[in-house]
């Protein structure tokens, strides 16, 4: 249901990145808890059953968080 968190809140590479402060929380806000549906990683996974760890939310990429 719209408005819980992702379910893969807990593995997701995003969420651990903003735990280590690489990025904004607001990615988590927008998207994790909020839009999960919307999230481009959400989307790669139920289709292909895999992302990459340095693709964000709304499909950019952040170099920072392939390493």
């Amino acid at each position: 249901m719209e408005g819980e968190s992702c379910s893969n809140y807990y593995e997701c590479p995003v969420v651990r990145a903003y735990e280590e402060g690489k990025i904004d929380g607001e990615w988590i806000r927008m998207y994790c808890e909020r839009n999960w549906r919307e999230c481009v990683r959400f989307q790669l996974d139920e289709i292909f059953s895999y992302s990459t760890d340095f693709v964000l939310p709304d499909g950019s990429i952040e170099d920072r968080l392939s390493r």
